[in-house]
Parts: C-alpha cells; sequence; structure tokens
C-alpha cells in the first residue's frame, strides 16, 4: 500500500508540473545517459579554440561609480576574504584555504572536495561532498564587492589585486568543463555579472593578459549557458531561467566580438520576456512564494535595465512594467526598518552586497529599481546600491500606494498604526516550497512576534528539513501531525494545497483552507480579526468524523512565559486561547546554512467532534 501511494503522489506531482515538464525531464536524463553534453561541451571548446583575434576586448561603458565610498564596515570582509574566508550567504565566513591558497572545489564545512577533473554533467547535485551550494559560494563572487568598498576607503591596491588574482586563480583551477561550478547556469550568470563590475571597477589593474583570460571565460560560460538554458526554463522554471536569460542578454549587448552576440542577445531578450510573462503574477507577486528570491529576480532585472540604459538599448515596456509590479509588490510588505517577513525559501541570495546593513534591508534594492524605472525613491535614506551604479537620486520621494490585497498571488494584509500581519491564502498553480497555508505572520512596533521558521538548507536531513518546510515551520493549524502535502523526491510535493478567501479588508479576513480535505476530509476555516492593538484568531475545524488530534501553531524567536494552561506572555504580550497549551522547541533560520532555538507555542485538543479554537493576542 505504501508504495501505491508513493506511486500515486509522484504521479500527481508530474501531472501537477505537466506532461510537458515530464517529458523534457525524461529526455534530459537520457541525453546525459548517452553523454550528448560531452560532444557540447567539445563543441563548445572547439569555438573557443577557433575564436578569431580581439575577443579579450572589453569597452568600459562608466557602469560603476569610481568615486564611490562605502563605510569601514567591508574592510574586515576584504581582509578575510584575501585570507580565503568568504563572507557567505549574507550571514557567515566560510574558510576556503588550502594552503594558502582558495580551493574552489572543497565544500568549507564538510571538507571534503568534489572532483575538478570530472566533467560538469557527470557530477551529482548531492554528492558526498554534501551541500552543492557551499562550494558555489565563493565562485559566485561576493567578494569582489567586498574588495571594492574597502578599496574604496582605503584606496590601497592590495584590495584591487587580491580581487583580479582570485579570478585568475579560479579560471586557472577551474578549466571548462570540468567541476561543479559549471553545473548551473545561474551561478555562472552570477560570476559572469560580478566580474563585469570588476572588468569597470578595477580595470587600471588588469593587465591585458589577465583580461584576455578573464574575457575568453565569459565567453565560455555564455556558451554553456546558451547550451543548457532550457534546463531552467522547462524544468527548474524559476528565478534561475531569469538569471540566465538576463546573463545571454548582457553578455551579448557587452561583448559584440563574439561571434554569437546578436544571437545571444536576441535570445536573452526572448527567454527574459517569456519567463516573466509567466512566472510575474499579475498582481505582483512571484512565482517562487518567497520575498528574498523575489528580490534576487528584481535584482537581475534591475542589472538588465541598468546595463540597456548604459548601451542605449530600449527594453520592451512588458519586462518595465513587470520590473515595477515586483516593486509594488515587495514594498507593500516592507517595514520602516526596511525587513520583509522571513517568508519562503531563502538562501540568503544578495546581488549587490553594497550596503552595510543586513542583508535583510530591502531598501537599498527598491530604491535602485524604482530609480532605474523612470520613478522617484521610495526612501530617504538606503541608495548605496544607486549610488555604486551611478544612478541619479530624485530629490523627491515617491508615493506609492501600498496594497492589502493580493489575490492572484494569495496574500492578504490586516495592519494599522502598530500592527502588521499577513496571511496566506492561496491554490497552487506552481510548485510549492512549504506546507504554509493560512500561515499568519504578526509583527508589532516592527518587531516580527510570529514568524515564518525559514528553510535553512536545501541539503539535510529530512526530518530535520521538516522543521522548517513541514507545517510546524508555520503558523497555521496541524491535524494528526499530518503536513499539508506529501513530499516528492527532493524539492517536490503531491496534493498541491487549495484555499479560498472569502473576505478581507485591513482590520478583517475570512478563509476556508482545504489542506485536510484529500485526507481527512476536514476544512479549515481561518477568521483573524484586527482591533487596536488584538488580533483575535478563530479556527473552525469542520467535518471531523473520529478522533483527531488538532495543533494551532505559533513560531516565534521571543522569550515566552506560561502563566497557566491557557495563558501566557511573549515578550511581555498576553496571548490566551480556550484550548491548553504546550511550548516546545523551534527552529528557526533567517539564512542559509544557518538556524538558531525559538519557541513553538501550541494550542491543542484532541476531539472527535467539530472545534473551534479562539486564540487572542493583546499587544498592550
Amino acid at each position: 500500500m505504501l508504495l501505491l501511494d508513493k506511486l500515486k503522489s509522484i504521479y500527481q506531482y508530474i501531472s501537477y508540473m505537466g506532461y510537458s515538464w515530464f517529458f523534457f525531464r525524461l529526455k534530459y536524463e537520457i541525453l546525459k545517459k548517452i553523454n550528448y553534453f560531452d560532444y557540447i561541451n567539445n563543441k563548445i571548446l572547439k569555438k573557443v579554440n577557433n575564436v578569431s583575434r580581439g575577443l579579450h576586448i572589453y569597452e568600459n561603458i562608466s557602469l560603476v561609480n569610481k568615486e564611490y565610498i562605502s563605510d569601514s564596515s567591508f574592510i574586515e570582509k576584504a581582509n578575510n576574504a584575501i585570507d580565503n574566508k568568504i563572507y557567505s550567504f549574507s550571514n557567515e565566513y566560510l574558510d576556503y584555504s588550502d594552503g594558502l591558497k582558495i580551493n574552489w572545489h572543497k565544500n568549507p564545512k564538510t571538507k571534503v572536495s568534489s572532483n575538478s577533473n570530472i566533467f560538469w554533467n557527470k557530477l551529482p547535485d548531492f554528492g558526498k561532498y554534501g551541500d552543492i551550494k557551499l562550494i558555489w559560494e565563493a565562485s559566485r563572487f561576493p567578494q569582489i564587492y567586498f574588495f571594492i568598498n574597502a578599496y574604496s576607503i582605503t584606496k590601497d591596491k592590495k584590495y584591487a589585486e587580491s580581487c583580479v588574482y582570485q579570478i585568475i586563480d579560479w579560471i586557472n583551477n577551474n578549466s571548462f568543463p570540468y567541476g561543479v561550478n559549471y553545473k548551473c547556469g545561474q551561478e555562472i550568470t552570477f560570476r559572469i555579472l560580478n566580474w563585469i563590475v570588476v572588468l569597470e571597477y578595477f580595470d587600471d589593474f588588469i593587465s591585458e593578459v589577465n583580461k584576455k583570460l578573464i574575457v575568453e571565460n565569459i565567453y565560455i560560460s555564455l556558451l554553456r549557458i546558451n547550451a543548457n538554458i532550457d534546463y531552467a526554463a522547462k524544468s527548474v522554471k524559476n528565478n534561475h531561467s531569469i538569471s540566465e536569460a538576463a546573463g545571454l542578454f548582457i553578455g551579448g549587448l557587452l561583448f559584440p566580438q563574439y561571434k554569437e552576440s546578436k544571437k545571444l542577445q536576441k535570445k536573452g531578450l526572448k527567454y527574459l520576456l517569456k519567463e516573466t510573462e509567466y512566472q510575474v503574477y499579475k498582481d505582483g507577486s512571484y512565482i517562487q512564494h518567497s520575498f528574498t528570491y523575489q528580490r534576487l529576480a528584481l535584482d537581475v532585472l534591475s542589472f538588465v535595465i541598468l546595463v540597456a540604459k548604459k548601451k542605449n538599448y530600449v527594453l520592451p515596456k512588458a519586462i518595465l512594467d513587470r520590473h515595477f509590479k515586483m516593486i509594488f509588490f515587495l514594498n507593500s510588505f516592507i517595514q520602516d526598518s526596511g525587513k520583509l517577513p522571513n517568508y519562503g525559501s531563502n538562501d540568503g541570495a544578495n546581488l549587490f552586497p553594497l550596503s552595510s546593513n543586513d542583508y535583510k534591508d530591502f531598501k537599498p534594492n527598491l530604491n535602485f529599481a524604482i530609480l532605474l524605472n523612470n520613478k522617484k525613491k521610495l526612501f530617504s535614506d538606503s541608495y548605496s546600491i544607486a549610488n555604486f551604479f551611478n544612478i541619479n537620486l530624485n530629490e523627491n520621494i515617491e508615493d506609492l500606494t501600498k496594497e492589502i490585497s493580493f489575490k492572484d498571488g494569495g496574500y492578504y494584509i490586516l495592519k494599522n498604526k502598530d500592527v502588521f500581519s499577513f496571511i496566506r491564502c492561496h491554490s497552487y498553480r506552481h510548485r510549492p516550497a512549504s506546507n504554509d497555508m493560512f500561515h499568519l505572520d504578526i509583527w508589532y512596533k516592527g518587531q516580527n512576534l510570529f514568524c515564518d521558521t525559514g528553510s535553512f538548507s536545501y541539503n539535510t536531513e529530512k526530518t530535520f528539513k521538516n522543521n522548517f518546510i513541514g507545517t510546524i515551520g508555520h503558523n497555521t493549524i496541524l491535524i494528526n501531525g499530518s503536513n499539508q502535502m506529501t513530499q516528492v523526491l527532493n524539492f517536490g510535493w503531491s496534493n498541491w494545497t487549495k484555499a479560498e478567501c472569502i473576505n478581507s479588508d485591513s482590520n478583517n479576513f475570512l478563509g476556508k483552507n482545504y489542506a485536510y480535505k484529500e485526507k481527512f476530509g476536514i476544512i479549515q476555516e481561518r477568521e483573524v480579526s484586527l482591533e487596536k492593538n488584538t488580533i483575535t484568531v478563530i479556527d473552525s475545524i469542520k467535518n471531523i468524523k473520529s478522533m483527531t488530534s488538532i495543533k494551532q501553531i505559533w513560531n516565534t524567536k521571543y522569550h515566552v512565559e506560561i502563566i497557566d494552561k491557557y495563558t501566557l506572555k511573549i515578550n511581555g504580550y498576553i496571548v490566551f486561547s480556550n484550548v491548553e497549551l504546550k511550548v516546545e522547541t523551534s527552529y528557526i533560520s533567517e539564512y542559509y546554512n544557518s538556524y538558531f532555538e525559538g519557541n513553538r507555542i501550541i494550542f491543542y485538543i484532541d476531539t472527535d467532534k467539530d472545534i473551534e479554537i479562539k486564540t487572542v493576542m493583546e499587544f498592550k
């Protein structure tokens, strides 16, 4: 029976993803088996070897502001990068040292290296080396911004020389097509974009010999992306395809000496139009159901717009419109601190680590984006990215309306002067990442009292991973200890959740969640009311036919004090319910590959009848 259930889940997952997706994946695996990509790799090498003179040229387009001055907080990051300790995932130093040099193929946590003598297409995503993202991080080259920021303050040439040295060392130790660092087109794209910034900012420190090496590797990398972008567009189907399309477009625009430049430019633009059309929902929300990944996609599009402006290339209006919709959506959730809720998958991605503030501050990115979109800035501060890329700052502030209802993406905001909350209510049309339906995020005076637990790592033990992407990692109802969806393979789910909003305004929400209907016949109705500094949550659990375990989950990073079996204090505020409570350890991840212990408040009851759980939060 278990085998039949598993096969049913796989079949359902395939039907959700689409049969064209399934046949593409099948074809892709067959191509791998018959060594098709070996042929493609060799074809790329032949092109490079036969390329005409003039390949190494790069024409500076004044992409960056060489008068830009950062602050001293980056000097430590730059000094550590010189010692091969890279500030990774916007959170921690990872030591990539192998003697005095960086080992570009080593997982700095497990100390296990991937094989650098095997073609990229023969290496697994999940190998003995552990989480491949830890290997990739140094090869994304976030450190170039640390070197640039440190140089902008000190004018010490050691930062410029170290930056160029690491790039050349990478090239010398990553011969195409060998090793994991050619495995992902998006990772390759980020590396290309960062190297372009170096070609602009540190051009006086790059010899003609080294410039030739850099531009030649960019050429190889663009050919690699071009040969396999369909995998991102037809299989991964998320920000990977936007990034890779951006890489092709920008590469084609900035390197006209490549024989394929016009084709790369045209193909990149075609994919940018196609991918943004279905990935950016009509209300500005995003296909990946993640604020961090939406910002990443926004930053990539911002870079596209920036380069197009510098080259006097007129982009289709559709790209600018979708870019603006994303700004509008994210701005509706931003707090005074610049933070957004810790909602959705999160790998700490930050394309432009130019601000001394925490990467969770979205203000610099939104200011940069909206100025590129030919509008006024959103915030009176936080324009480090705009300054670095030579974007003129309008003195006035854009008075951008903040919406409270995003029906297409399924986000509903309740707020007043001191309270901000949002609830997820959505019938998934594209691949979900977490069991999060009816998750309720609650902020009071800038403090995220009840939060999403994040996603921690994509390559960790399944049971522990459930603490983050399972239903218990979200502030919703858990029935019989079962997740809302059934996991399929590494990143998939079957029985995608369906929910509907019945009514919503800035003070009230009412909706129905059908996540447990198929498995238990149960429907959850959630009503949320905001009145001054009080939030009331009523969960009506209906159609119960047998003894059922019901848990109302609340995750928090704040201190919890139990008053009695129905009442507690969180950070000094009273929370009480009509059913008993208990407190367990919760695990909360705000950065990739990192977590800390918080508290999971559970209001629970076992019943064989329909039940209503009423929880009141008083912020007084």
